[in-house]
Protein backbone atom coordinates (compact mmCIF):
# COMPACT_ATOMS: atom_id res chain seq x y z
CA UNK A 1 0.00 0.00 0.00
CA UNK A 2 1.54 3.34 -1.15
CA UNK A 3 1.27 6.38 1.19
CA UNK A 4 -1.12 8.25 0.15
CA UNK A 5 -3.45 5.60 0.49
CA UNK A 6 -2.61 4.92 3.94
CA UNK A 7 -3.35 8.77 5.20
CA UNK A 8 -6.95 8.65 2.80
CA UNK A 9 -7.45 5.75 5.17
CA UNK A 10 -6.30 7.48 8.45
CA UNK A 11 -8.17 10.30 7.37
CA UNK A 12 -11.05 7.98 7.02
CA UNK A 13 -10.54 6.58 10.10
CA UNK A 14 -10.56 10.03 11.98
CA UNK A 15 -13.68 11.63 9.88
CA UNK A 16 -15.75 8.58 11.34
CA UNK A 17 -14.27 8.20 14.82
CA UNK A 18 -13.09 11.81 15.82
CA UNK A 19 -9.74 10.32 17.08
CA UNK A 20 -7.41 7.18 16.96
CA UNK A 21 -4.61 5.80 18.99
CA UNK A 22 -1.79 4.09 17.35
CA UNK A 23 -2.33 1.33 18.25
CA UNK A 24 -5.91 1.23 16.67
CA UNK A 25 -4.89 3.00 13.36
CA UNK A 26 -2.00 0.41 13.34
CA UNK A 27 -4.58 -2.31 13.38
CA UNK A 28 -7.19 -0.73 10.93
CA UNK A 29 -4.32 0.14 8.47
CA UNK A 30 -2.47 -2.76 8.66
CA UNK A 31 0.91 -1.46 9.16
CA UNK A 32 3.44 -1.49 12.01
CA UNK A 33 3.10 1.61 14.63
CA UNK A 34 6.62 3.44 13.57
CA UNK A 35 4.98 3.67 9.66
CA UNK A 36 1.33 5.26 11.56
CA UNK A 37 3.77 7.45 13.18
CA UNK A 38 5.82 8.81 10.53
CA UNK A 39 2.33 8.74 8.39
CA UNK A 40 0.46 11.07 11.46
CA UNK A 41 3.63 13.59 10.90
CA UNK A 42 3.18 13.89 7.75
CA UNK A 43 -0.11 14.49 7.54
CA UNK A 44 -0.02 16.90 10.88
CA UNK A 45 2.72 18.94 8.84
CA UNK A 46 0.19 19.31 6.22
CA UNK A 47 -2.73 20.48 8.57
CA UNK A 48 -4.99 17.67 8.20
CA UNK A 49 -4.49 16.69 11.94
CA UNK A 50 -3.77 17.42 15.59
CA UNK A 51 -1.54 15.12 17.51
CA UNK A 52 -3.25 13.85 20.74
CA UNK A 53 -1.06 11.86 23.28
CA UNK A 54 -0.72 8.12 21.88
CA UNK A 55 -2.67 9.13 18.41
CA UNK A 56 -4.11 11.90 16.55
CA UNK A 57 -7.56 13.51 16.13
CA UNK A 58 -9.05 15.52 12.74
CA UNK A 59 -8.40 18.92 12.74
CA UNK A 60 -11.53 21.26 13.12
CA UNK A 61 -11.45 23.23 9.40
CA UNK A 62 -9.83 26.65 10.21
CA UNK A 63 -9.15 27.57 6.12
CA UNK A 64 -10.93 28.19 3.67
CA UNK A 65 -8.29 28.07 1.12
CA UNK A 66 -7.14 24.48 2.79
CA UNK A 67 -7.23 21.74 0.21
CA UNK A 68 -6.32 17.96 0.52
CA UNK A 69 -3.56 16.62 -1.82
CA UNK A 70 -4.42 15.30 -5.14
CA UNK A 71 -2.43 11.88 -4.68
CA UNK A 72 -4.34 11.46 -1.24
CA UNK A 73 -7.96 13.11 -2.54
CA UNK A 74 -8.69 10.46 -4.86
CA UNK A 75 -8.06 7.64 -2.53
CA UNK A 76 -10.39 9.35 0.59
CA UNK A 77 -13.66 7.89 0.74
CA UNK A 78 -12.91 5.66 -3.22
CA UNK A 79 -16.15 3.54 -2.29
CA UNK A 80 -18.38 6.13 -2.02
CA UNK A 81 -16.76 8.07 -5.01
CA UNK A 82 -17.23 4.81 -7.20
CA UNK A 83 -20.77 4.00 -6.38
CA UNK A 84 -21.96 8.22 -6.94
CA UNK A 85 -20.56 8.13 -10.06
CA UNK A 86 -21.48 4.75 -11.47
CA UNK A 87 -25.10 6.43 -10.33
CA UNK A 88 -24.43 9.54 -12.07
CA UNK A 89 -23.79 7.48 -15.06
CA UNK A 90 -26.94 6.18 -15.63
CA UNK A 91 -28.19 9.23 -15.98
CA UNK A 92 -26.57 9.51 -19.53
CA UNK A 93 -27.99 8.86 -22.64
CA UNK A 94 -26.67 8.67 -25.79
CA UNK A 95 -26.12 11.79 -28.10
CA UNK A 96 -25.76 14.30 -25.17
CA UNK A 97 -23.03 16.50 -24.85
CA UNK A 98 -21.72 16.55 -21.13
CA UNK A 99 -19.46 18.52 -19.30
CA UNK A 100 -17.06 16.42 -16.50
CA UNK A 101 -15.18 19.09 -14.31
CA UNK A 102 -12.60 17.94 -12.65
CA UNK A 103 -12.85 15.80 -9.64
CA UNK A 104 -11.99 12.64 -8.20
CA UNK A 105 -15.51 11.94 -7.65
CA UNK A 106 -16.44 12.87 -11.56
CA UNK A 107 -13.31 10.74 -12.48
CA UNK A 108 -15.30 8.03 -11.03
CA UNK A 109 -18.50 8.76 -13.49
CA UNK A 110 -15.81 9.65 -16.45
CA UNK A 111 -14.98 5.93 -16.11
CA UNK A 112 -18.75 4.93 -15.74
CA UNK A 113 -19.84 6.55 -18.52
CA UNK A 114 -16.85 4.92 -20.88
CA UNK A 115 -17.90 1.24 -19.39
CA UNK A 116 -21.71 2.30 -20.80
CA UNK A 117 -20.31 2.17 -24.81
CA UNK A 118 -22.28 4.68 -26.69
CA UNK A 119 -21.92 7.97 -28.56
CA UNK A 120 -21.37 11.05 -26.45
CA UNK A 121 -19.88 14.69 -26.46
CA UNK A 122 -17.56 14.73 -24.23
CA UNK A 123 -15.66 18.14 -22.64
CA UNK A 124 -13.46 18.41 -19.59
CA UNK A 125 -10.90 20.69 -18.00
CA UNK A 126 -9.16 17.79 -16.88
CA UNK A 127 -6.37 15.68 -18.16
CA UNK A 128 -6.81 12.62 -16.20
CA UNK A 129 -10.19 12.66 -16.78
CA UNK A 130 -9.64 13.47 -20.86
CA UNK A 131 -7.19 10.22 -20.85
CA UNK A 132 -9.98 8.13 -19.27
CA UNK A 133 -12.71 9.46 -21.50
CA UNK A 134 -9.75 9.32 -25.07
CA UNK A 135 -10.38 5.16 -24.49
CA UNK A 136 -14.04 5.44 -25.58
CA UNK A 137 -14.20 5.11 -29.65
CA UNK A 138 -17.62 6.05 -29.69
CA UNK A 139 -17.18 9.71 -27.42
CA UNK A 140 -16.09 12.91 -29.05
CA UNK A 141 -13.75 14.30 -26.86
CA UNK A 142 -13.22 18.04 -26.40
CA UNK A 143 -10.05 19.40 -23.84
CA UNK A 144 -10.98 22.96 -23.00
CA UNK A 145 -7.71 24.40 -22.57
CA UNK A 146 -6.12 26.80 -19.82
CA UNK A 147 -3.70 26.45 -17.37
CA UNK A 148 -2.43 23.50 -15.05
CA UNK A 149 -2.54 23.75 -11.51
CA UNK A 150 0.53 23.02 -9.87
CA UNK A 151 0.18 19.50 -8.42
CA UNK A 152 -3.06 18.89 -10.37
CA UNK A 153 -4.62 17.44 -13.73
CA UNK A 154 -7.22 20.86 -13.72
CA UNK A 155 -6.54 23.28 -16.05
CA UNK A 156 -8.09 26.69 -15.27
CA UNK A 157 -8.34 30.09 -17.15
CA UNK A 158 -8.38 31.19 -20.87
CA UNK A 159 -8.54 29.58 -23.32
CA UNK A 160 -11.00 27.29 -21.23
CA UNK A 161 -13.20 30.00 -19.80
CA UNK A 162 -14.01 31.59 -23.08
CA UNK A 163 -14.43 28.17 -24.73
CA UNK A 164 -17.22 27.51 -22.38
CA UNK A 165 -18.93 30.69 -23.29
CA UNK A 166 -19.68 29.49 -26.63
CA UNK A 167 -20.81 26.01 -25.44
CA UNK A 168 -24.39 24.48 -24.73
CA UNK A 169 -24.36 21.35 -23.10
CA UNK A 170 -27.00 18.71 -21.72
CA UNK A 171 -25.40 18.35 -18.94
CA UNK A 172 -22.32 19.26 -16.40
CA UNK A 173 -21.09 16.84 -13.88
CA UNK A 174 -19.79 19.46 -11.01
CA UNK A 175 -17.75 17.94 -8.16
CA UNK A 176 -17.52 20.48 -5.50
CA UNK A 177 -15.16 21.37 -2.01
CA UNK A 178 -18.16 22.51 0.02
CA UNK A 179 -22.12 21.99 -0.23
CA UNK A 180 -22.22 24.12 3.13
CA UNK A 181 -24.98 26.60 3.56
CA UNK A 182 -26.50 26.45 0.75
CA UNK A 183 -24.06 27.46 -1.16
CA UNK A 184 -21.53 26.05 -3.32
CA UNK A 185 -17.73 26.99 -3.00
CA UNK A 186 -14.16 26.15 -3.43
CA UNK A 187 -10.67 26.68 -2.55
CA UNK A 188 -9.26 28.33 -5.44
CA UNK A 189 -10.71 31.46 -7.35
CA UNK A 190 -9.46 30.17 -10.51
CA UNK A 191 -11.21 26.56 -9.69
CA UNK A 192 -14.34 28.48 -8.62
CA UNK A 193 -14.46 30.59 -11.78
CA UNK A 194 -14.20 28.02 -14.24
CA UNK A 195 -17.20 25.56 -12.35
CA UNK A 196 -19.16 28.73 -12.13
CA UNK A 197 -18.66 28.76 -16.34
CA UNK A 198 -19.36 25.16 -16.84
CA UNK A 199 -22.44 25.64 -14.99
CA UNK A 200 -23.82 28.42 -16.69
CA UNK A 201 -23.15 26.24 -19.61
CA UNK A 202 -25.45 23.58 -19.23
CA UNK A 203 -28.88 22.69 -18.94
CA UNK A 204 -28.80 20.14 -16.64
CA UNK A 205 -26.48 20.53 -13.23
CA UNK A 206 -25.65 17.27 -11.48
CA UNK A 207 -23.38 17.96 -8.38
CA UNK A 208 -21.67 14.80 -7.29
CA UNK A 209 -20.42 15.31 -3.94
CA UNK A 210 -20.14 12.36 -0.98
CA UNK A 211 -21.78 13.41 2.34
CA UNK A 212 -18.03 15.06 4.15
CA UNK A 213 -18.85 18.09 1.77
CA UNK A 214 -21.57 19.30 3.94
CA UNK A 215 -19.69 20.28 6.60
CA UNK A 216 -17.38 23.65 6.03
CA UNK A 217 -17.97 26.59 3.55
CA UNK A 218 -14.79 27.08 1.26
CA UNK A 219 -12.75 30.07 0.27
CA UNK A 220 -15.15 31.31 -2.95
CA UNK A 221 -18.59 30.77 -4.06
CA UNK A 222 -19.38 28.84 -6.99
CA UNK A 223 -23.11 29.47 -7.09
CA UNK A 224 -26.39 29.09 -4.90
CA UNK A 225 -27.90 25.75 -4.65
CA UNK A 226 -30.91 26.73 -6.42
CA UNK A 227 -29.42 26.35 -9.65
CA UNK A 228 -28.56 22.77 -8.91
CA UNK A 229 -31.27 20.50 -10.63
CA UNK A 230 -29.34 17.07 -8.72
CA UNK A 231 -27.30 16.12 -6.32
CA UNK A 232 -25.59 12.63 -5.96
CA UNK A 233 -24.21 11.58 -2.45
CA UNK A 234 -23.51 8.69 -0.23
CA UNK A 235 -25.79 7.15 2.47
CA UNK A 236 -23.34 8.94 5.02
CA UNK A 237 -25.92 12.48 4.37
CA UNK A 238 -27.16 13.29 7.41
CA UNK A 239 -30.63 14.14 7.59
CA UNK A 240 -31.00 17.48 7.88
CA UNK A 241 -29.12 18.04 5.18
CA UNK A 242 -30.64 15.76 2.83
CA UNK A 243 -34.36 17.68 4.11
CA UNK A 244 -32.92 21.10 3.25
CA UNK A 245 -31.77 20.59 -0.73
CA UNK A 246 -35.30 18.49 -1.05
CA UNK A 247 -37.16 21.57 0.78
CA UNK A 248 -35.17 24.09 -2.07
CA UNK A 249 -37.13 21.52 -4.66
CA UNK A 250 -33.15 19.58 -5.10
CA UNK A 251 -33.21 16.28 -6.45
CA UNK A 252 -31.19 14.24 -3.83
CA UNK A 253 -30.34 11.04 -5.35
CA UNK A 254 -28.31 8.84 -2.45
CA UNK A 255 -26.37 6.34 -4.59
CA UNK A 256 -26.32 2.43 -2.55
Amino acid sequence: MISAQRRALILEYLRREGAGSITRLSETVGVSASTIRRDLEALTQSGHLERSHGGAVLKERLQTTFETAREIVVHVAHDAKMKIGARAATLLEPGQSVIFDSSSTVLEAAKAAVRRDFKLTACTNDLGIANVLARAPEFHLVVLGGTIRQGSPTMVGDPGLSFLDRLHADIAYIGIHSLAGGRLSETSIDVAAMKRRMVDSAAHVVVLADSSKFKHPAFCDVCGIAEVRTIITDTGIASADHDKLKDAGIEVIVAK
